[in-house]
């Protein structure tokens, strides 16, 4: 059981994990002037939410990359002209998150489902309301804040966590030295 100054010090260890690698991570998208940064946010808070293991975490990234391709699917269909928009969207959405789960209950059950959708809208979200003018590097952009919201920010902020919990030990609590020799009730007289 934890008590409060250990629950305290596992606050204190997240919150300064995901500041410093929040931080870096702000450069770094930065430098590389990744206009969509905000994407590693999304998948790092779903990642951790969703209280993936690391060792699942192919299978997380693997799902948002069949999200990108199913953005890429109904983004084109999208595009097919004198079609009643909102019967045709609608359709095309119902239609393919039904074969998604059904992909995914059958020849491809190493994806996750929530994963695939969150990359799917994530995708649409942004292609919907931006005009793209260059597919190949947003399709590369995004797939890469996505990876490095999981690789980077998560992954990155636990291992802060665990380093400073091996360079800052939890301190165990002092042990009785006193033993029972005898665990029978004494009677009183």
């Amino acid at each position: 059981m934890k008590t409060g100054l250990s629950l305290r010090k596992e606050a204190l260890y997240t919150a300064l994990g995901i500041g410093i690698f929040t931080f870096f991570y702000g450069l770094l998208s930065g430098l590389l002037e990744f206009w969509m940064a905000p994407v590693a946010f999304i998948t790092s808070a779903f990642y951790a939410g969703y209280g993936s293991k690391k060792n699942t975490s192919i299978n997380v990234s693997l799902s948002f990359g069949m999200g990108i391709v199913w953005g890429l699917i109904a983004y084109n269909l999208f595009q097919i002209p004198n079609m009643n928009m909102l019967l045709w969207t609608s359709s095309v959405f119902g239609i393919m998150a039904f074969i998604a789960i059904i992909l995914q209950g059958t020849i491809l059950p190493f994806t996750r489902i929530p994963a695939w959708l969150l990359g799917w809208g994530t995708f649409m979200e942004i292609s919907l309301n931006k005009a793209i003018t260059n597919w190949p590097l947003f399709i590369i952009e995004l797939a890469a804040c996505m990876l490095l919201g999981v690789y980077f920010l998560d992954f990155g902020s636990d291992w802060f966590k665990k380093l400073m919990y091996a360079w800052f030990p939890e301190k165990q609590p002092a042990s009785k030295s006193t033993s029972v020799k005898n665990n029978k009730p004494q009677r009183q007289n």
